[in-house]
């Protein structure tokens, strides 16, 4: 009986709600309803055009300098062009030749002996005591 009772109280809030936001809306939005329907007489109408762009787009507006971008896809070559324009990779060389060009450049590339740079070691005071400076208690 109780669920019963708790689901008509839960029923009856919702409809009294509902019924007290649109008087609500109806006070504060006289036209709401006229509003609403020229809205939908609108869209069905099928007169939804975007709106015209207002001078400069936002990313002129936000950075001051902005040029967009000209050069378009065909500006870098693609692929096997690309391939074809650069010099060869590592992996193209065979086994031999590439440990040839190795050896070529460890021969003429002599490295300095490398120093590792220090940051400087503390000064080593003269700890030296008499007798006269140790107190005994």
């Amino acid at each position: 009986m109780k669920p019963v009772l708790f689901l008509i109280f839960l029923i009856t809030a919702t409809t009294t709600i509902t019924v007290a936001q649109t008087r609500t809306r109806d006070v504060l939005f006289p036209h709401f309803a006229e509003d609403k329907a020229k809205l939908e007489a609108k869209e069905k109408k099928g007169d939804n055009t975007p709106p015209r762009q207002q001078g400069r787009s936002s990313k002129e507006s936000i950075f001051t300098s902005y040029n967009p971008q000209s050069a378009g896809p065909k500006a870098r070559p693609l692929g096997a062009q690309a391939r074809k324009q650069s010099k060869a990779t590592p992996s193209d060389l065979s086994g031999q030749a590439a440990l040839e060009q190795q050896q070529a450049n460890k021969a003429t590339s002599s490295p300095q002996p490398l120093t590792l740079p220090t940051q400087g070691e503390e000064p080593k005071a003269d700890l030296k005591t008499t007798k006269g400076q140790l107190k005994k208690h």
